[in-house]
């Protein structure tokens, strides 16, 4: 199943980036944006690597408050987010969000659909606070059609999700366990249902929304950084602005790492703030390179240490088996 969402990720991903960045840098003259992009001000960019980085802390810590998890440290919580960003760097259909759900369920000690089910939540705490943030950001740009075609979009999202909730409860109620009589796929079904069907009171979305929105605040800094460090200026409003319509829009179908829908939104973006296409395609893709050479590295870094490790405690108990089974009950070595 996960070979074939690659291939059709990629089979409709890639033409799809390819349009949006040939519309990303159609009306921009690209010598314009190299030289912009050369005298960026690394300080400036330095500044706002690490405002993105903040960005992956704040969810790390809460998902961990969603997973209601504390023997899971925060430091893991951080590691799995940034190796699922790492994920979807690389690969198509948004599967690093599949594997964080794997590597919580295995970190826990929980079931998997559980697992995915708090990633569910997670996922929609963040589009909930980009609405809110869109919202915000609205009073500084004319109305455009494509704007309202993304709000329309988010509205729809997070009414599928009320759905699903509701199902989910629904579901937990008129249907029995019975887990050894369900398979693999019924059994994660229940647990995701499960997950989505507790109660939640008040408090804790309440926590929830207020992480959410100081990390997408993060992003906005870097925003304001980014575009100091090539020569102009985007005030709090339009930093709201841009980060909520970069960051819902990157739902669109792409390619790995939403190359070219990524710059076509920024592009767009910053042009209803009448930001010339050269500074706001040089943003696009200075912001771009921000946050996914730092993720990619640290993430695939994690993910590698990871699966070594794992490898030499295989190793390990493989070598200690051996050794115990050729030593005789009297300590002798057997022939």
């Amino acid at each position: 199943m996960s070979r074939r969402r690659i291939v059709i990720g990629l089979v409709v991903g890639l033409p799809i980036s390819a349009a949006f960045l040939w519309l990303a840098v159609r009306n921009a003259n690209l010598d314009t944006v190299r030289s912009t992009l050369e005298e960026a001000k690394r300080s400036l960019v330095v500044l706002a690597v690490l405002a993105l980085l903040a960005v992956n802390a704040v969810q790390a810590a809460r998902w961990r408050k969603i997973a209601a998890t504390p023997s899971v440290r925060w430091r893991r919580f951080f590691e799995m987010v940034v190796s699922g960003v790492a994920v979807n760097n690389v690969l198509p259909a948004r599967l690093g969000d599949f594997f964080r759900a794997r590597w919580l369920a295995t970190s826990a000690r929980m079931p998997t659909g559980r697992a995915f089910g708090t990633v569910v939540i997670d996922r929609t705490c963040d589009v909930v606070a980009l609405f809110f943030l869109l919202l915000i950001g609205l009073a500084a740009v004319a109305t455009s059609a494509w704007i309202i075609s993304i709000a329309v979009g988010t509205v729809a999202v997070l009414l599928g999700v009320a759905a699903a909730v509701v199902f989910a409860r629904v579901y937990t109620t008129r249907r029995e366990r019975e887990r050894r009589t369900r398979g693999t796929v019924r059994r994660l079904v229940r647990d995701t249902a499960e997950a989505l069907a507790e109660p939640l009171g008040w408090r804790g979305p309440a926590l929830w929304f207020v992480l959410s929105v100081a990390a997408w605040s993060c992003w906005a800094l870097a925003a304001i950084l980014i575009a100091r460090s090539l020569g102009f200026h985007l005030d709090l409003v339009d930093a709201l602005f841009v980060t909520a319509v970069m960051n819902l829009g990157v739902a669109i179908p792409s390619s790995p790492g939403f190359v070219g829908t990524y710059e076509w939104l920024g592009v767009a973006a910053l042009g209803l703030l009448d930001i010339p296409s050269e500074q706001a395609l040089a943003f696009s893709i200075l912001m771009h390179a921000s946050w996914y050479v730092p993720t990619t590295l640290l993430g695939g870094g994690a993910i590698v240490a990871r699966g070594l490790a794992r490898i030499r405690r295989a190793r390990g108990l493989t070598a200690s088996g051996t050794a115990q089974a050729s030593v005789g009950p009297a300590g002798r070595r057997t022939p």
